[in-house]
C-alpha cells in the first residue's frame, strides 16, 4: 500500500474520532455553566461556643470538632478512617435520622436555591432534590459533593474526548492509544507526502 492510500484511509477512519475530539475540545474552550456543575459543596460550620474535653485513646491519629446547624461533631481518625464518637464515653456515635441529615444538607445548599431548591430525600449517603440535583453525603468525613445534569453532561464530553466510548476501563485505555497512535501515523503519512510533492518540482 502506497503512502498516499494509507494517508486517504486513515483519514476516513479518524473522521469520527477527530471531528469528535474538535467539537468537544471546541466546548471545554467555553465550559457554559462549568462553574455551578462542579460546585464544591461543604456542610456549613458554625463558631464553636464550647467543647467537652476528650480523655484521648492510643490508637487516634487525629482529632476534629466543629460545629453544625445539628450540633457540635466530634470525630476522631482510627487507621486512617474518621468516625463520630460522643465525647462523654468516646463511643462511636452512628449516624442520625435521615430527617437530619436532610436538615444538614439543606443547610449546605441554601447559598443556591435556583440550581439546589429543597432536599427531598436521604437514603445510604444520597440525598436527591426537587431540581434534580444528587447529593452524595459521607457521614464518617462531613464530606458533601454534588452532580446535576449538568455535570454529567460534562462527564460524558469528557468521556467523548478522551475516547472512554465503552466504559470498560482497560478497553478504553487501548482505544485511547491506538487512536492517537493512528492520528501520528496520519500526520507521519502526510509529512512523507509533502516531501514527496516537494521533491517532485
Amino acid at each position: 500500500m502506497n503512502t498516499y492510500k494509507l494517508h486517504r484511509y486513515l483519514g476516513y477512519l479518524l473522521i469520527l474520532p477527530v471531528t469528535l475530539w474538535a467539537l468537544t475540545g471546541a466546548f471545554f474552550l467555553v465550559k457554559p455553566g462549568y462553574k455551578n456543575a462542579y460546585e464544591q459543596l461543604q456542610i456549613t460550620s458554625y463558631p464553636l461556643t464550647s467543647t467537652l474535653p476528650l480523655l484521648p485513646k492510643p490508637e487516634w491519629q487525629a482529632i476534629a470538632i466543629n460545629r453544625s446547624i445539628l450540633s457540635s461533631h466530634y470525630r476522631v481518625k482510627v487507621d486512617q478512617q474518621w468516625q463520630h464518637i460522643n465525647p462523654l464515653d468516646n463511643q462511636i456515635q452512628a449516624e442520625p435520622s435521615p430527617q437530619s441529615i436532610i436538615n444538614l444538607l439543606q443547610d449546605a445548599v441554601k447559598h443556591n436555591p435556583d440550581r439546589y431548591g429543597t432536599v427531598l430525600n436521604y437514603q445510604d449517603g444520597i440525598a436527591f432534590t426537587d431540581t434534580k440535583v444528587k447529593l452524595m453525603f459521607d457521614w464518617s468525613q462531613l464530606n458533601l459533593r454534588q452532580q446535576g445534569a449538568d455535570s454529567r453532561f460534562f462527564n460524558t464530553m469528557y468521556d467523548i474526548h478522551y475516547l472512554r466510548w465503552t466504559g470498560n476501563k482497560s478497553f478504553d485505555l487501548w482505544f485511547g492509544y491506538i487512536g492517537l497512535g493512528l492520528l501520528v501515523l496520519m500526520a507521519l503519512t502526510g509529512v512523507v507526502m509533502i516531501k514527496k510533492s516537494v521533491n517532485k518540482v
